[in-house]
């Protein structure tokens, strides 16, 4: 009997207690959570780079411009020749273009006639000035060359009789203005510019 019991013991495997098989399925459940949680914790995903803070703004190429010089005056005298020296001509704005023609006097209140060779004022005297040309209107501004002996006013537009735009205003010359020929000078809105040259004579 004893025998017996000590073969059949022999051939059966003992069977491994309850708590050992516990505690290796608490272990391998703590591994894997273990391993899932650091895959989780170690990604390497980059986050955006904040936009506008790193990239450089584009360089401005349009140009600055360029400042404007300070006009140059040049002064000749007759039959002096001068070297050296650029002058440009921009094309009139305005259409037609002025171009002061003819130049008269006449009393103020009163008709009167011009021509190209201009006319004769007087020391002392108030007289009206009449200028006929293409493009010569009222809002012209008009000064006269020399010393500031002879005052403007009343500038205003006319047509003579066949139709031709002018302008005309009233010369106030001093007493003790001087003598000789001055320019008139008309100047638009837009900066046309045309003279009469020499065409106003101041006499005694």
């Amino acid at each position: 009997m004893t025998q017996h019991q000590y073969q059949h013991d022999s051939k059966v495997a003992p069977r491994p207690p309850m708590l050992s098989r516990i505690a290796v399925a608490t272990l391998m459940l703590a591994l894997l959570l273990l391993s899932s949680c650091g895959g989780r914790g170690v990604s390497t995903t980059a986050s955006p780079s904040p936009t506008g803070s790193s990239a450089s703004p584009a360089p401005n190429l349009t140009p600055a411009p360029a400042p404007v010089n300070a006009p140059t005056v040049i002064n000749v005298s007759a039959g002096q020749s001068v070297s050296g020296v650029d002058i440009n001509v921009s094309s009139p704005a305005g259409s037609p273009s002025p171009n002061a023609e003819m130049l008269g006097v006449a009393p103020v209140g009163q008709s009167g006639s011009a021509s190209n060779v201009g006319d004769q004022i007087h020391r002392g005297s108030t007289m009206k000035v009449l200028l006929f040309g293409p493009g010569l209107s009222g809002t012209m501004d008009i000064t006269i060359s020399g010393p500031s002996d002879i005052t403007v006013s009343n500038v205003r537009s006319i047509t003579s009789v066949d139709r031709t735009t002018g302008v005309a205003f009233d010369a106030t010359v001093a007493a003790s203005a001087a003598l000789g020929a001055r320019t008139v000078r008309l100047r638009s809105a837009n900066n046309d510019i045309t003279t009469f040259t020499g065409g106003l004579e101041v006499v005694p």
